[in-house]
C-alpha cells in the first residue's frame, strides 16, 4: 500500500469510527393558538398516551383539541352541542373527556377517540357555576360548583353505565362548613390525592384550601402558615407539590408552588412563578416536566387576540 493509500485508508477508518452528530434537539412548541375572537378558553386536559390536550371554550361552549407538536387547535366538539352551551374545567379517564358544563348545571362526558356524547349528568340546577372536575384513583369524579355550596360526586360506576341521562348527585353539602360561599367565584379549582383518600378544594374568595374526606365527607382547612395571599383558580397535584394557578393578585399570572405535609392538612409555599407568557390564566395541565397553561382573560372587554395556551417550564 502506498503511503497516498496508506493516509487514505486511515482518514477512511477514522470518519467510520467518530461519532454520529446529535439529533436536533426537539424544541416543543411553546404557544399554541386558540381559535376566535370571543374563545375566553378556561379549561385544559392532557390525554395520556397520546400527543392531543383538549380546551373548552366559556362562551358557547366549543372543545378544541391540540396536538403538542402543532401551533394550532382545532375543533373537535361544536358549540352548543347537546346543550353544552359553555364549558369550563375538563379531566380525561378511561378516554372518556368529563366536561364541567358552569351554569348548565350539567356535566358532560365524550368519547375522546369518536366525540360522541356517553352521559349528561345534571344538578337539576341553574343558578350554580358546575366548574371543575377531579379524578380518584378508583375511577370516581369529583365536581365543584363555585356559586352553590354544593360537591358532587360521580361515581366510577356511573362513569361506566350506558345510561346517558343521569343525575348529578351531591356528595357533601358546604352549607355552613368551613368552606365559606359568598358572592362571588367560592368553590373552585380540585384535586383527588393519590392516595384516593381527600380532596383539595381552593376556595377562591376566601384565598383559602380545604381537604374533604372522600370517605365521610369531613371538612378540614388546610393549614397555610399564616400566608394569606395565595390565589387559587385551578390546581394541579404531581406527589407532594400542589400548584394553584391564578391572576388574582397578578394579571400576568401566577402559579403558586406548595408542598403539602403527609396527611394533606399543612402546606408550604415553595415558591411562585410569574410571566412566562401568562395572561390572565385560569388553569393547566402537566406536560412531562412542563405546564400547558391557559390564558382565559376572565371579564377582559378587549382580550388580547388571539387566545392562547402557553407551555410554562418547571
Amino acid at each position: 500500500m502506498t503511503t497516498t493509500r496508506a493516509l487514505l485508508a486511515a482518514t477512511l477508518l477514522l470518519t467510520a469510527l467518530a461519532p454520529a452528530p446529535p439529533a436536533a434537539a426537539h424544541h416543543p412548541v411553546t404557544r399554541y393558538v386558540v381559535p376566535g375572537d370571543r374563545a375566553h378558553p378556561e379549561g385544559i386536559v392532557r390525554e395520556p398516551g397520546t400527543p392531543h390536550f383538549y380546551v373548552g371554550g366559556t362562551t358557547d361552549g366549543t372543545i378544541w383539541r391540540g396536538h403538542v407538536d402543532h401551533p394550532a387547535l382545532e375543533p373537535f366538539l361544536p358549540a352548543g352541542q347537546h346543550g353544552r352551551t359553555t364549558a369550563v374545567g375538563m379531566k380525561i379517564t378511561r378516554g372518556w373527556l368529563v366536561i364541567a358544563g358552569g351554569a348548565t348545571g350539567k356535566v358532560f362526558v365524550h368519547s375522546t377517540r369518536t366525540g360522541a356524547l356517553l352521559h349528561v349528568f345534571d344538578s337539576g340546577a341553574r343558578d350554580g357555576l358546575v366548574n371543575d372536575v377531579a379524578i380518584a384513583p378508583n375511577g370516581d369524579a369529583y365536581v365543584s360548583d363555585s356559586l352553590r355550596p354544593v360537591l358532587y360526586r360521580i361515581t366510577a360506576a356511573e362513569l361506566a353505565s350506558p345510561e346517558v341521562e343521569q343525575p348529578l348527585r351531591t356528595f357533601v353539602d358546604l352549607t355552613d362548613s368551613p368552606v365559606r360561599y359568598e358572592e362571588g367565584i367560592n368553590g373552585n379549582g380540585l384535586v383527588v390525592t393519590q392516595d384516593g383518600r381527600h380532596v383539595l378544594l381552593a376556595d377562591t374568595n376566601s384565598r383559602a384550601f380545604h381537604r374533604i374526606s372522600t370517605s365521610t365527607g369531613a371538612i378540614t382547612p388546610i393549614d397555610l402558615g399564616g400566608v394569606d395571599d395565595i390565589g387559587s383558580d385551578g390546581l394541579l397535584l404531581r406527589g407532594d407539590r400542589l400548584y394553584s394557578v391564578t391572576s388574582l393578585f397578578h394579571p400576568e399570572g401566577e402559579i403558586s408552588v406548595l408542598r403539602l405535609s403527609e396527611d394533606h392538612s399543612r402546606a408550604t409555599l415553595l415558591r411562585r412563578i410569574n410571566g412566562r407568557g401568562m395572561d390572565v390564566p385560569s388553569t393547566a395541565a402537566f406536560d412531562g416536566d412542563d405546564l400547558l397553561v391557559v390564558n382565559f382573560q376572565y371579564q377582559i372587554a378587549e382580550p388580547n387576540l388571539p387566545f392562547t395556551v402557553v407551555r410554562v417550564r418547571l
